[in-house]
């Protein structure tokens, strides 16, 4: 046996166990370390060639493994772009060289330029991403990806465009009730426009809805004024001296406005012989006295059958003359019934009901586009389908979208990797999607510093997916994956080497010891 052999078996069995006592090291030092993947140091024999009755002493040679696969177990933090993944697979990250790289180390921090980065400083990297639509995702390469930035580009507003209403108009009520709610949109620089939607009782069944911002009709309606009015029904013919029966009905004047008209019929002293009086509030308009039936048929009998009223102006504008044929009135046994209507119409939509009270048409109107002190409130698209006109109180609830301007309040990541910015307004606004990627054989990535990894040849090449999908983890937000190693396991792994070494020192010692015999056998 080569003495020599001896103590170059026992410096190779010190080296090894040396680099054993490096990876334990390095896995103590790095327990604390998020997403850190520990080292082992694996050993193998060596062996050199013996002749005969001489054996030639190899040695031990190591290869240090990475259990880059394990999954460590996981802390719950406080911060939202505390990131970890839940399964296979590695965030997708840039360090100052601008190359891409991947990591399980996901305590990301929103730095001043809203990018994500972590205490390594490596940059977040994902896929600019709209609503429900997700990016088109390069599978073999890094292409198309983005810092993830979380600014949101400072204050952000969304215009309004559509809006609903729903609720009940009661049926009960006269010709002429008007009621009105108001809702909030936002123009194009994010400022609140009140909206004032007023509904007006025009006949049975029948409903105006007039959409006004700051007093002015926003419809786009074009207003046509009345000019002609018709009158009909029954007035009892026992009634008493001095009985009034009382309708109403709706004229418009030339600007939209709307003029609830009173249609007084009063019964006189005279048999079969009644006194017409139409209103606008206290205001008479017009007079036909002595209207007479025929007592037999009820048919009116007196001329003239028609009555031109008087113009008139109020705080709601002007309203034209109007000619109203009264010549369908008629006096019978029945209970008095009648009912008015004018020609015209005003800047409202008409909405009408059927028997049941449901709203027949329309099932949506529009208002125009506004431009107020430079800025844009877009004609809106509102969903009124759910409108009844039932034996009830007024009952109107309804909504706009779009949002104010508002600064950046937090983030959000969700589940499936989607970045949302949420503002102090309560807008949620996605615009990232963070990808994730994979290899055939993560143990045999490349480990950088800043607990990183890059491709080897030995890893196969990089597969890039989604979150959650394909086999990939799930993210955990407001998560941290610990660093996978036991430190008990580590500790004795130690002791082991310590011992190891100890043993490998005295193999040198003792050839050493002999080798010195030897020499001094010439003496």
């Amino acid at each position: 046996m080569s003495l020599y052999g001896t103590m170059r078996t026992g410096v190779s069995g010190m080296n090894a166990q040396a680099n054993r006592l490096g990876t334990v090291g390095d896995n103590i030092a790095n327990s604390s370390t998020v997403g850190y993947k520990k080292a082992s140091t694996e050993f193998s024999s060596m062996l050199l060639p013996s002749s005969g009755g001489s054996y030639n002493s190899g040695g031990v040679e190591t290869n240090v493994r990475y259990s880059i696969n394990d999954q460590g177990s996981f802390s719950y933090t406080t911060s939202a772009t505390d990131l970890a993944i839940n399964g296979s697979g590695f965030f997708i990250v840039t360090g100052a060289d601008g190359r891409e790289y991947l990591t399980r180390s996901g305590n990301f921090e929103v730095q001043s330029d809203g990018s994500l980065q972590n205490a390594a400083g490596f940059t977040l990297m994902g896929y600019p991403y709209e609503e429900n639509v997700d990016p088109t995702i390069v599978i073999n390469g890094f292409e198309g990806l983005q810092e993830v930035n979380v600014t949101g580009g400072g204050l952000q507003a969304t215009p309004s465009t559509s809006g609903t209403v729903k609720g009940n108009l009661p049926e009960n009520e006269d010709v002429g009730y008007t009621k009105s709610s108001s809702v909030v949109a936002y123009d194009s620089k994010g400022n609140s426009r009140l909206l004032n939607y007023v509904y007006t009782k025009t006949a049975q069944n029948t409903w105006t809805l007039d959409i006004q911002y700051d007093g002015t009709s926003v419809t786009g309606k074009t207003p046509v004024a009345s000019a002609n009015g018709t009158a009909t029904g029954n007035l009892y013919s026992g009634a008493a001296v001095g009985d009034v029966v009382t309708t109403k009905s709706i004229a418009y004047g030339p600007d939209g406005s709307s003029h609830t008209l009173t249609y007084n019929y009063t019964k006189t002293a005279t048999a079969n012989t009644w006194d017409l009086e139409v209103l606008e509030d206290s205001t008479s308009l017009g007079t036909q006295a002595g209207l007479t039936f025929d007592p037999t048929t009820g048919a009116l009998t007196s001329t003239p059958t028609t009555l031109t009223t008087a113009a008139n102006t109020t705080t709601k504008g002007t309203l034209d003359p109007l000619t109203i044929d009264f010549s369908a009135i008629a006096e019978g046994t029945g209970v008095s019934s009648v009912a008015a209507q004018s020609d015209g119409n005003g800047n409202a939509y008409e909405l009408t009901f059927d028997g049941t009270g449901k709203l027949t048409t329309p099932t949506s109107v529009t208002t125009t586009q506004q431009t107020i002190d430079g800025a844009t409130l877009n004609g809106l698209t509102i969903d009124i389908g759910a409108l009844t006109e039932l034996g009830s109180d007024y009952s109107i609830t309804g909504d706009v979208n779009g949002k104010g301007a508002s600064a950046v309040d937090k983030v959000e990541i969700s589940k499936d990797g989607i970045v949302s910015i949420l503002y102090k307004n309560g807008q949620s606004v996605p615009t990232y999607r963070i990808a994730v990627a994979n290899v055939q054989s993560p143990n045999n990535l490349t480990p950088l510093a800043g607990n990183v990894y890059s491709q080897s040849q030995d890893s196969g090449v990089v597969v890039m997916g989604y979150a959650g999908n394909s086999g990939y983890g799930q993210i955990l937000s407001n998560t941290l994956e610990d660093s996978n190693v036991d430190i008990a396991e580590e500790l004795t792994a130690m002791i082991e080497s310590q011992r190891n070494y100890t043993a490998n020192s005295k193999v040198f010692q003792t050839g050493s010891e002999l080798l010195e015999t030897l020499v001094n056998l010439k003496r």
